[in-house]
């Protein structure tokens, strides 16, 4: 099933579970907040090409469903706002309206398979747990909190992102893992 849903183009990656801070000061995010308000999600989507700021900008095709848990009013008059991201979304149909707020058709991606953390990965997987009081109940959530402290590539973690099946996005933060040896205790 599809929905259209305001857009927030970033050059940024936003994986499901994770939570991003951003500062609101164009007109047209504060009618994003205005519409969403806590309860209305909208999408958080990397950029292709463009900017951040000023005229809307051209965008990948898949991103996050987010929806807003912080909104404070800063002195210089903007909106710091906390987001929680949900589930992917494949976009299509997009639009822009006068003011610049970008929407585009949302399609819920399916939801991953359950898949255990593997034994070779299950320190990592403590580690976590411990450092940063964060339950990593499988492979699935393992590989997206992995995937956000990796220095990886925009290009790398828009392809984690895109990647429908859990092994496959597993497969490649291993590879990377085996490649860089020692990464997580730096």
């Amino acid at each position: 099933m599809s929905r259209e849903l305001p857009l927030f183009p970033l050059h940024a990656v936003l994986f499901p579970g994770a939570f991003l801070p951003l500062r609101i000061f164009e007109l047209r995010y504060r009618r994003l907040v205005d519409e969403c308000g806590c309860d209305k999600p909208f999408v958080v989507v990397r950029i292709r090409e463009g900017r951040e700021a000023g005229e809307p900008a051209f965008t990948f095709g898949t991103g996050t469903c987010v929806r807003f848990t912080e909104m404070v009013s800063q002195r210089d008059g903007s909106l710091g706002v906390m987001v929680h991201a949900g589930e992917r979304v494949r976009l299509q149909d997009f639009r822009v309206e006068d003011d610049g707020l970008m929407f585009a058709s949302a399609e819920t991606l399916p939801a991953d398979d359950y898949v255990p953390v593997p034994q070779d990965l299950q320190a990592l997987a403590d580690a976590l747990e411990q450092q940063e009081g964060e339950v990593v109940p499988d492979a699935g959530m393992l590989v997206w909190r992995l995937a956000e402290r990796m220095p990886l590539s925009l290009d790398d973690k828009q392809q984690l992102l895109e990647l429908n099946d859990v092994e496959h996005r597993l497969e490649r933060v291993r590879g990377w893992l085996l490649r860089h040896p020692g990464w997580f205790a730096a």
